[in-house]
């Protein structure tokens, strides 16, 4: 985790339903050397989108095998859409549905490739909410989630299910359109993803993203019918 985090950053406690994950083994992805990818909303009624999350670590931590092994993520990045704007009223809220993923190689400190591909998937199945002001925003959805099973077996993980346990998310250059719609670009990012203990067919995870350390400018848009 990057030592820029500001300190008062604090993941939304995650929700889960009829299972119990304390202690549980944890797939850390991370961003350690690199940064980049974007968030945005159109202010039309759109998606909430979040573009190329870049990342170059994954972890284990708790887990069965190999525990706190660091793995290389090759070309990793993370990309999520929620499904469409619902409202504006002093919260940001979007509708279910949409996606979550993280695709790339994960490979050993020998350059073995341990699991290739889509190492993340999952979808948003309740509404996403969205508090934000020109410094700060706070994100919390819920959905499934899925682990590459190559990876989950590295680290000595018998399912595949997983819930979201922790997603902090810094970003910078954040332009803030008059009509609501925002876009900044990403510079941190940390995506703690939880083993269930018990596999079940349905796996709910809440998403929480805190977004800090914004440097903010307003974009006023004129239209030529205003005076």
């Amino acid at each position: 985790m990057k030592n820029q985090i500001v300190a008062s950053i604090a993941a939304i406690p995650f929700l889960i339903a009829g299972a119990n994950a304390a202690n549980a083994a944890v797939i850390q992805f991370d961003d350690e050397t690199i940064s980049g990818g974007t968030i945005s909303y159109d202010g039309e009624g759109g998606s909430l989108v979040g573009t190329d999350f870049l990342l170059d670590m994954v972890m284990g931590i708790d887990t069965n095998a190999n525990d706190g092994a660091e793995l290389v993520c090759d070309s990793c990045v993370l990309n999520f859409e929620t499904g469409a704007n619902i409202s504006e009223d002093g919260f940001y809220t979007f509708g279910s549905g949409g996606s979550v993923s993280i695709t790339g190689t994960v490979r050993d400190d020998l350059g073995e490739i341990i699991a290739d591909g889509e190492l993340v998937s999952g979808s948003f199945t309740g509404d996403i909410s969205v508090g934000a002001n020109d410094f700060s925003a706070a994100f919390l959805g819920l959905g499934v989630n899925e682990v590459n099973s190559d990876l989950s077996s590295f680290f000595g993980i018998e399912t595949t299910d997983f819930i979201f346990a922790q997603t902090v998310i810094a970003m910078e250059d954040v332009e803030v359109e008059n009509n609501g719609g925002f876009s900044g670009v990403v510079t941190n990012v940390d995506f703690d993803s939880k083993a269930q203990k018990v596999p079940e067919p349905t796996v709910l995870f809440g998403l929480g993203v805190v977004v800090a350390g914004l440097t903010v400018s307003r974009r006023q848009k004129i239209s030529s019918t205003q005076e």
